[in-house]
């Protein structure tokens, strides 16, 4: 019986990625910079991360060389599958694509100086950019927040001001005595 219900998770596993992808992720076309997890149930050996190279492909253990520009994850995933077979029998591949960071700039106006910072999930840059930040975010943007008011002469020089007073009413008052 336990290795009935194991077996049942283990094909949740293995099915979760493709079968619970958005739309979006199943029509999206692969293209130079996308990275992927590609992984082969069984052989923990052969599983790997790579970025899609200018060129297009990605080097795969056993495969050497590949083209992945321009394949959806459903059809990039079919082809390793029936290229991965002519080396293991029955090979089960999945294939993930990691979304790409979101960098988030903050300009702090006051000291005039940039921050960058790289945030992993979309949550995680929106609390970067602070609550003001009404524009949308996805994955890979880079978002450019100001995270401090201009500079207010009278906030930042009310001391002076007051000093350069007194000091020259203290003048006036010795010189008309």
């Amino acid at each position: 019986m336990k290795k009935i219900i194991c077996m049942f998770l283990m094909m949740g596993f293995i099915l979760t990625p493709i079968i619970g992808q958005s739309s979006y992720a199943s029509e999206y076309m692969l293209a130079p910079n996308d990275q992927l997890e590609i992984k082969i149930v069984g052989q923990k050996d052969l599983d790997t991360k790579q970025v899609i190279a200018p060129d297009g492909s990605v080097s795969l253990p056993l495969l050497g060389r590949v083209t992945a520009q321009g394949q959806t994850l459903t059809s990039f995933n079919a082809y390793l599958s029936a290229e991965f077979a002519k080396y293991i029998k029955n090979p089960q591949v999945v294939v993930y694509l990691i979304p790409r960071p979101i960098y988030v700039i903050q300009h702090d106006v006051k000291k005039n100086t940039w921050d960058v910072k790289e945030a992993k999930s979309i949550n995680e840059a929106r609390a970067m950019a602070g609550r003001n930040y009404t524009g949308e975010i996805k994955n890979g943007d880079i978002v450019s927040v100001e995270v401090s008011q201009k500079p207010d002469f009278w906030e930042d020089n009310w001391y002076k001001v007051v000093t350069a007073t007194a000091v020259l009413v203290g003048i006036y008052i010795s010189i008309h005595k």
